[in-house]
């Protein structure tokens, strides 16, 4: 039986198993959920003897939605290429259906071809969550990402290259670490009221975004790898705050006892 080529999420996954065998301990489980049936499944289960990945638990449904079992495999990170069920993940976080699960859709990027700039990459649209009562709008993933430059491998740039095998997460801000609480604000009173806002609010930490319970946890996996695996493991913030809404951000995380290694305002 020929295995299924890796998929977009494999370097990710072999890289949060891998810190198992760092710490010498299972810090990380992996459990595969798919919405084929159980005799489908079996190239699936061959791939992952295949490619001598550590998953022993997984679910088959048939054909049922797979969100429906992320609560009974107490699932903390649900990464999937299927959009509407990262938005049925993230509108049932704001109804505490799925209260504590962070969600992300996993896509390609990246371009090889040697000029991209007549092929922009074509990411989903905005997910959406709106709820009438708080006003939700929740926005995780841009549009589209179209750049006019050349493809460079990161190999001829020394400052892109990182550790192998080092696990990277970097969290947007607003509306996804924190709610989108800021974004309603410069929506309804503009850029001015916002800074207004922000500086009579700088001692209040932010409220929670839907992947806040998910960087608490994943600190904790980091904390537990020790002094000398530290480094496998890296975060970032990357919001459109800039200096007036930074000094909030930095409030939020000291109340939280959340470290970020790289903060880009």
């Amino acid at each position: 039986m020929v295995p299924h080529q890796p998929g977009v999420g494999y370097p990710l996954v072999r890289s949060l198993l891998a810190l198992n065998e760092a710490a010498e301990k299972q810090l990380v489980e992996v459990v595969l959920i798919s919405c084929t049936d159980s005799d489908s499944g079996e190239r699936i289960r061959q791939s992952i003897h295949h490619y001598e990945l550590p998953i022993t638990r997984m679910s088959f449904t048939g054909g049922t939605d797979v969100t429906k079992y992320l609560l009974a495999w107490k699932c903390d990170l649900f990464l999937t290429a299927d959009e509407d069920q990262v938005r049925t993940v993230l509108c049932g976080t704001s109804s505490k259906a799925f209260t504590g699960i962070a969600a992300a859709l996993v896509c390609s990027i990246v371009n090889t071809t040697p000029n991209i700039s007549s092929n922009p990459i074509q990411i989903p649209e905005s997910l959406h969550c709106q709820e009438s009562d708080s006003k939700l709008d929740m926005t995780v993933l841009p549009s589209e990402v179209n750049t006019s430059t050349k493809y460079v491998p990161s190999a001829s740039l020394p400052y892109l290259s990182w550790p192998e095998g080092q696990v990277r997460i970097a969290f947007d801000g607003d509306s996804v670490l924190f709610s989108d609480q800021a974004e309603c604000v410069f929506k309804t009173e503009g850029l001015e009221g916002f800074f207004e806002f922000e500086r009579k609010h700088g001692h209040i930490a932010l409220p929670k975004g839907p992947m806040q319970a998910f960087a608490l946890k994943f600190q904790k996996l980091r904390q537990s790898l020790g002094e000398n695996h530290k480094w496998r493991v890296r975060t970032f913030l990357v919001t459109a705050r800039n200096d007036v809404g930074n000094i909030r951000v930095f409030h939020t995380f000291k109340e939280w006892g959340l470290e970020i290694d790289e903060t880009h305002f």
